[in-house]
């Protein structure tokens, strides 16, 4: 019952904000959840420290006043809601085929350029389309498209909010893309998305998310040992997210998993190991960037000043996870076999501890003597600059030492055609590309010396791994997921 602790103070809040003029329904709700609030304290602390693991028999006495609690406060809000908050545009009323809710360019995250896209080739299809975003974003000028910046994640009111703007709107689906991210969406994994989710199918709309990443209990458990805070707790983090995907099932009328290929291992796992109804659980395999423009690579290579050089490139935000150092200690035996070979490291550092991180990896880089062999062009990449890197390098690296998502990096890489050695880490990167990647062991740098030594010795390999895929982008294209996911929107609107 600790995972529904952070619920009751927030909603008593929400129903005192929403209520003001039913001073009585205001307060009923309110006395109660703070009651349930203090009992559940007073419980977690007597209790788990008192008894250890049998904490478990009060986490099932606490949710049976929990869900109650919760279903009554959602029906309540659901009830008091009479109008629809201001978008920000016209509020006549309009009804969409689609609501789709998700960050937007330039928001920092990796669903805004996926939403774009999507967004582009359903209306291109003449879906009528209500896309809910945040106030960064910038208004998609696009047919069929209206865009709402109501949605603040970090406002842990807003599944009401977003509940009334859907109750004046009435589209038929509400689309979310979803990945379990706080920072995002709000909570610790997510879980103030779960409240909208289950106040919209409680409304009578048919829901569906696609999930950018699905982590797994062991996942879950390795990463929460990674938080000083929270370790202490890690061997209850997978019995709490087991509840957290209950009311992701309960929230859904249908989860459509973002994989690398229909009838993919990931949708085999989780099924497995979260028993969802197999008809619900879908798969969209994420798609490939159409790259447009090529530039020579030579001429490329200029432009950068990396003329006489075989560059292997790391691109894109800076953080922990992306196993930087892993490249960089593996180019301790790379340069002994290719004098010429430089690691390009381009991009910005993610947050704080993205920065904190950068200077770990460049005092490495000092440590090892590398400093002429590792390039770190820290900035911001302009769209236009973009094709000179993909194209300049001989391979590009997707060292990560996790992965719970698609690999939307790879899929934006393939059509330039340029080989792309991954960490084997995950259900995803063995079936990428369809194959077409090479492998290295996870966190083993001398395996990546080898792999890279390998292709840079070996151009005619590079030649045809370059060649397979650019076909395998060109054969699963944005359009090509615009049809899968209209597929995936008749099974929802036909499921119950």
């Amino acid at each position: 019952y600790m995972y529904y602790l952070w619920i009751f103070p927030f909603l008593v809040l929400e129903v005192v904000r929403l209520l003001p003029r039913r001073k009585f329904f205001a307060f009923v709700p309110a006395a109660v959840g703070l009651h349930e609030f203090s009992v559940l304290v007073s419980e977690w602390a007597n209790y788990t420290w008192a008894y250890g693991p049998s904490y478990l028999v009060w986490a099932y006495v606490g949710s049976l006043y929990v869900l109650p609690f919760i279903g009554f406060v959602i029906l309540l809000s659901i009830w008091s809601s009479r109008t629809a908050p201001d978008s920000g545009h016209d509020t006549s009323l309009e009804i969409f085929d689609l609501a789709l809710l998700s960050p937007l360019p330039p928001q920092k995250t990796g669903e805004s350029a996926y939403s774009k896209s999507l967004i582009v080739e359903l209306s291109d299809r003449g879906l009528r389309i209500l896309a809910i975003t945040g106030p960064e974003a910038h208004p998609l000028e696009v047919a069929n498209v209206r865009t709402a910046p109501i949605w603040d994640g970090r406002q842990l009111s807003y599944p009401f909010l977003i509940a009334r703007f859907l109750k004046y709107h009435r589209p038929r689906i509400l689309h979310v893309q979803f990945g379990p991210d706080g920072a995002v969406y709000g909570g610790l994994w997510g879980e103030v998305m779960l409240i909208l989710l289950i106040i919209a199918r409680s409304m009578g709309i048919k829901t569906t998310v696609t999930l950018h990443s699905t982590w797994m209990p062991a996942q879950v458990l390795q990463k929460v040992r990674t938080y000083p805070r929270l370790r202490r707790f890690a061997m209850f983090a997978p019995v709490a997210f087991r509840l957290y995907m209950k009311l992701l099932d309960w929230g859904t009328t249908t989860i459509q998993l973002s994989t690398v290929r229909i009838g993919s291992r990931l949708r085999k796992m989780f099924l497995r190991e979260y028993r969802i109804r197999e008809e619900k659980v879908l798969e969209i395999p994420h798609p490939c960037k159409q790259i447009e423009h090529r530039p020579d690579r030579e001429v490329a290579r200029r432009e950068l000043g990396l003329e006489g050089k075989d560059p292997l490139l790391i691109f894109g935000f800076i953080r922990r996870g992306k196993g930087i150092d892993i490249a960089i200690k593996a180019m301790t035996e790379i340069k002994e076999q290719h004098p010429s070979c430089v690691l390009l490291i381009a991009g910005s550092p993610l947050g704080e501890d993205g920065a904190e991180y950068l200077k770990e990896v460049k005092a490495l880089t000092k440590d090892l003597d590398l400093d002429t062999h590792v390039r770190f062009d820290v900035r911001f990449i302009p769209d236009d600059q973009v094709p000179l890197y993909f194209t300049a390098s001989s391979v590009i690296l997707l060292p990560y030492d996790e992965s719970v998502g698609a690999s939307g990096p790879a899929h934006n890489y393939a059509g330039y055609g340029t080989p792309i050695i991954a960490a084997d880490v995950g259900l995803h990167m063995s079936e990428a590309l369809g194959g077409n990647l090479v492998l290295f062991k996870n966190r083993d740098p001398s395996d990546l010396a080898r792999k890279a030594i390998g292709l840079l010795s070996d151009p005619s390999r590079r030649t045809k791994i370059g060649e397979a895929l650019r076909a395998y982008s060109e054969s699963e294209s944005w359009s090509v997921a615009a049809k899968r996911t209209l597929d995936n929107y008749r099974i929802t609107l036909d499921l119950s």
